[in-house]
């Protein structure tokens, strides 16, 4: 089975109307994005440095994960207001009427621990969002390379969530994590981006699940510190933040070594929040969905395709990444957004 990064129907010119959204591209269908920089929040690459076609002002990030198959991958939100781009120390971003994006690469080149490189990450994200008057962030992407590695004894990505819950205590207002995904890269600096707004998201937990920030200790010293779905509004629109899911019932990984019995959970996983997003929502979320696909096996992808087109559809816009899960024993990951058509 031939498995497409983008779905087959990925013109931009038929998108609807909405305050902000997200196209996966190639180099050759970015073009005609890149042609509107004043509408471009920010720019991700994967499995490319920063293009020489990219305007000098648009914020730009290279991820450390490579598409699954295929060339180097684009990942660009845009807005339906002109965007201002801004930078606050080492955070670089961008801001329109309604929403900011912001990046950050890790440092991990001195002798601080990854938990204070990842603190004092947060902390300029924090910095950032203040200065720029959009304080609330309602959606992370964190993807550390070497993720379930060990550092002098423990997991670097439970080092990271004390990183992370050390800046989350200091500086987050809201009382639940937003939405989030942590995913392992294999090249490059681990990154940080983001979403923020003025006002919060309406967070979404799955009723599947035990919430990913009152997990037991036997996770690591800190739990990870997001939510598993949210709903932001502005104005009379409404959009819908799905985080990283996996084969997780409870807490606990299921189907180990399994892949289409993980397919299946995950799938499950994912119906429950739609359902729960469904009942939360003022009105129905009818825009087209857009579904990132991490894989460790990039063999899998096709395995994958048939859950993401009953789950969201055929014409489901989709990228797949190779990328390494938080917890080792799980083989994919999927995350979805959606907008107010």
């Amino acid at each position: 089975m031939q498995v497409s990064l983008l779905s087959p129907d990925s013109s931009i010119s038929r998108e609807p109307a909405a305050n902000f959204a997200v196209h996966y591209a190639n180099l050759h269908t970015a073009l005609a994005l890149l042609a509107q920089p004043s509408r471009i929040l920010g720019v991700v690459g994967y499995g490319i440095e920063r293009p020489g076609v990219l305007p000098p002002a648009c914020p730009f990030v290279a991820a450390p994960l490579l598409p699954a198959a295929g060339g180097a991958m684009f990942e660009i939100w845009t807005a339906a207001s002109p965007c201002r781009p801004c930078q606050v120390g080492p955070v670089i971003g961008a801001c329109s009427d309604d929403l900011a994006f912001g990046a950050i690469k890790l440092d991990e080149t001195g002798k601080a621990s990854l938990e204070a490189a990842v603190e004092a990450a947060y902390l300029n994200i924090f910095d950032f969002m203040q200065d720029i008057g959009f304080q609330t962030p309602i959606r992370f992407w964190n993807y550390l390379t070497s993720i379930t590695d060990h550092d002098q004894g423990l997991e670097r990505y439970r080092r990271f969530n004390i990183g992370r819950h050390r800046a989350f205590s200091a500086r987050l207002r809201q009382q639940v994590p937003p939405v989030a995904s942590g995913v392992g890269g294999h090249q490059g600096a681990p990154v940080i981006y983001f979403l923020a707004a003025r006002e919060p998201a309406m967070t979404i937990e799955n009723p599947r699940q035990v919430s990913a920030y009152a997990y037991p200790p036997i996770y690591g010293p800190c739990s990870p510190s997001f939510s598993r779905a949210s709903i932001y509004a502005r104005a009379s629109a409404e959009s819908l933040f799905i985080s990283g899911t996996a084969s997780i019932v409870g807490h606990e990984t299921r189907h180990r070594g399994d892949l289409p019995g993980q397919i299946a959970e995950t799938a499950a996983n994912l119906r429950a929040l739609i359902g729960a997003a469904a009942q939360a929502a003022t009105a129905p979320l009818s825009g087209r969905w857009s579904v990132k696909i991490y894989v460790q096996d990039p063999g899998d992808c096709a395995a994958v395709e048939p859950a993401v087109d009953a789950v969201f559809g055929a014409d489901a816009e989709r990228l797949y990444l190779r990328g390494d899960i938080c917890r080792s024993d799980l083989l994919m990951e999927i995350e979805a957004f959606r907008r107010s058509a």
